[in-house]
Parts: C-alpha cells; sequence; structure tokens
C-alpha cells in the first residue's frame, strides 16, 4: 500500500513540465517559453510572456551554471542573500520541532497515555490521526494557502498547535494511567485538531516559502540544505521521543508546545508575506526594510511599527536599473491584459517555483 502514492507520484511527474526558470538558467529559452505559455494558458508570442521571460533572464544575468562550490561562496554574498538562503533550512527544522513526528511515530503509545485501551483501540485513533491529516492539507492546499497567505496559515498552525500541545500536557500530568472519562476524549480530539492546525501551517506551508524566497540561482543548494535539515531532524526527533516519554513524560508536550509559540514569535516579527510576490521580486520583499515589511503584514503588526512603513515593491521595481528592460516593455504593451497574464504565470508558479 505505501507504494501506491510513490507510484502515483512517478507517474504524475511525468507530465510535469520543467521550471522555466531552470530552463532559462540552462539555456533552454524556447522550452522556457513555452512552459510559461502553458501556466498563462497564451501563446508564446505574447507579451507577457515575453516581459516574463525576459524578467527571469535578467536575474541569472551573469549567474548561470555555478558550480557546487560557487553556490556555496554565493550563499554569503551579501547579507539580503544569506538572509534568503538561511530561512528555507531554518522553516524545515521548525517544522520538525512541532513534534509531528512524535505524534507520527509513537501515537499508539501516546493514545494509551491518554486514556485508549486496548492494542485495536489504539491503532484505530492511529489511523484516524491519518485521516484527518490527509482530508485537511487537501483542504488547506486548495483554499486557504493563497486565500489566507503563508504567514497567516503559519501563524494560526503555530498558536493552534502550542495549544493543544499544552492541553494534552495538563491531561497527561493529572489523569491517572487507565482511567477513562470526558477528559479523555477531549484529549484525544486534541490530537486530531493538532493534525489539523499542522496541516494548516508547519505541514505544507515552509515547503512553499523555503522555495519562494530562496534566491532564484542559489535555490538548488538552498532547498537541499533545507531538506537535509528536515530529514536530520526528522531522525532526532524519533531517537529523542521515546527517551522524553519516558524522562520527562508530559513534559515532551510541553517542550513541542514551547517551541511552536517561538516559531510562531519569529513568523510574526521576522516572516515577510510572500503570497503574490513574483520570485523576481523577492529581492525586494527581503531588501532595505524587511523587517518593516513583516510586520505590516502581521495581524495588528501597527502596534510595533510606530508609524513606519515600507517602500511598496511596486516603486522599488520602477527605480531598480535591472528593471529598466521591463518597465519598457510593459509601457510600450499594446495588450490591456498583460499585466492579468502575468499575475496568472506568477499565481500558477506552484510550490516548487515555476
Amino acid at each position: 500500500m505505501a507504494m501506491v502514492p510513490g507510484f502515483l507520484f512517478l507517474l504524475f511527474m511525468a507530465f510535469q513540465p520543467e521550471s522555466p526558470r531552470w530552463l532559462v538558467e540552462h539555456g533552454r529559452l524556447d522550452e522556457a517559453a513555452r512552459t510559461l505559455s502553458y501556466v498563462a494558458g497564451n501563446d508564446t508570442s505574447h507579451q507577457a510572456i515575453q516581459v516574463t521571460l525576459n524578467e527571469i533572464k535578467a536575474e541569472f544575468a551573469g549567474k548561470k551554471a555555478l558550480t557546487l562550490r560557487q553556490q556555496i561562496t554565493s550563499m554569503r554574498e551579501s547579507w539580503p542573500i544569506a538572509h534568503r538562503c538561511f530561512i528555507p533550512p531554518l522553516v524545515m527544522f521548525f517544522q520538525q520541532w512541532t513534534g509531528t513526528n512524535a505524534i507520527n511515530y509513537f501515537s499508539p503509545q501516546i493514545s494509551a497515555s491518554l486514556g485508549v485501551d486496548g492494542t485495536t483501540a489504539e491503532l484505530f485513533a492511529t489511523g484516524v490521526y491519518g485521516v484527518v491529516k490527509v482530508v485537511a492539507v487537501g483542504i488547506v492546499i486548495m483554499v486557504a494557502v493563497e486565500g489566507l497567505g503563508r504567514k497567516k496559515c503559519l501563524l494560526i498552525g503555530g498558536i493552534g498547535q502550542a495549544l493543544m500541545m499544552f492541553w494534552i500536557a495538563g491531561y497527561s500530568a493529572t489523569h491517572r494511567p487507565k482511567e477513562i472519562g470526558p477528559a479523555s476524549y477531549i484529549s484525544l480530539l486534541a490530537v486530531y485538531l493538532y493534525a489539523v492546525f499542522y496541516c494548516i501551517g508547519w505541514g505544507p506551508i515552509p515547503w512553499a516559502v523555503g522555495a519562494e524566497v530562496a534566491p532564484n540561482h542559489l535555490r538548488t543548494v538552498a532547498l537541499s540544505v533545507s531538506v537535509g535539515v528536515s530529514w536530520l531532524f526528522s531522525f532526532t526527533i524519533s531517537k529523542l521521543t521515546p527517551i522524553m516519554l519516558n524522562e520527562i513524560t508530559y513534559g515532551t508536550f510541553l517542550v513541542f508546545g514551547v517551541m511552536c509559540l517561538i516559531m510562531s514569535v519569529w513568523v510574526y516579527f521576522f516572516l515577510p508575506e510572500t503570497r503574490g510576490v513574483a520570485l523576481e521580486d523577492m529581492k525586494y520583499l527581503f531588501g532595505e526594510g524587511w523587517m518593516i515589511r513583516s510586520l505590516q503584514d502581521a495581524p495588528m503588526g501597527y502596534i510595533f511599527l510606530g508609524g513606519k512603513k515600507a517602500e511598496p515593491i511596486e516603486v522599488l521595481r520602477e527605480t531598480d536599473e535591472e528593471s529598466g528592460l521591463r518597465e519598457t516593455l510593459l509601457n510600450d504593451a499594446e495588450d490591456e491584459d498583460v499585466e492579468d497574464t502575468r499575475k496568472i504565470v506568477y499565481q500558477n508558479r506552484g510550490s516548487a517555483s515555476i
């Protein structure tokens, strides 16, 4: 059964077009134009397709075919670049410290500690947990990622997971073993709600954020590091969890709850909203005033701004010398739907960043 998802993934990947940015990086411009036209639903000669293609070419100018050593060196070339390369592994580190794999690997033991008695009941509770995650993540991907934005999804998910972990910790600290009551069922419900909150935020969103914020010419190495961090701490959590459950019992859930709060604070203050921002415009988002932008995007963030405002990305783009060609093309375009088509291209770029 476990082979089925992998087989389907392999099958459908055969129909997935290559990223236009990867194609541009490797000099395959005609194929890049065809991919952009496929996403936008327009002909390759359409003005918006050519504008977007020129933007991507400008982003990669002088940065093609970097070796692994050159990419690693380039990650330190400036603070904005280093910052953007640091975020993908950081969000994957946070993802693992939500405690999700502790629940995944040891849910039968956790269910038993919450009062669910019997092997069949424990396995049934574990199966329901998996179903809840599948359904929740499907709904989130279809609705919340673009509807709410990355930042709000991470905040809702992180705070919700923290509250569920604190409830489970409190219940585990006070209830008697094998004693089943209403609080036991509420605690089991808290585990399922934890899964829902995970799927709202720290399950799918780190993959999207990591792919979006990494510089185009360094995305390969930045995401490789982030995947390595994810597996490293997945392994770490799987080894630590049984020790923690044995040594500090309910304190295990307190640790994960506190970590969920810490990552929520980081998102609130230090992660600008990336929804609707073109990959070529991420350099503006994480340029001067990036923390102000982060607070502008945060709920009630104005409290901490003291009236400060960051320059809109549109203004920075217009004044950027690198954008001279882009603005000329846009101003000369006769088609009224050029900008709308470009938005379609960016909105449909996907989490892997087209």
